[in-house]
């Protein structure tokens, strides 16, 4: 039941534009005590329905630029190689650091855009 409740957390992030995989990664390692490695891999299935679902509901609200979509794509699929690799090969501990360190940095950013749109 939890697992569900966590998918469903995930996926209305994700449905927002928001990075659910990110939440769906610190909720298995939190609450499931899932080892980060395998956080990130289970958020890979998890990301490829979700983002197929989104794509179909935006696509019909005609809300995609795919001049830009596709070159992002290119680059996400060459980075997402490099990142997997880099990845596959760190320890958990390192792994964990560096996730924390980038939630830090999207929630120091997201402070940033509301102050400043205030």
């Amino acid at each position: 039941m939890l697992e569900i409740l966590m998918g469903i957390i995930a996926g209305v992030v994700s449905g927002l534009g928001m990075g659910g995989g990110t939440i769906l990664i610190l909720l298995l390692s939190m609450f499931l005590s899932i080892e980060q490695h395998i956080a990130q891999s289970t958020n890979v299935i998890f990301f490829v329905p979700t983002a197929l679902a989104a794509i179909f509901i935006f696509v019909k609200n005609k809300k995609i630029n795919y001049k830009v979509g596709v070159t992002i794509c290119i680059g996400g699929i060459l980075g997402s190689i490099l990142g997997a690799s880099f990845a596959i090969n760190m320890n958990v501990g390192t792994l964990k650091k560096y996730f924390g360190i980038f939630l830090i940095i999207i929630g120091i950013y997201q402070m940033y855009l509301l102050i400043k749109n205030k």
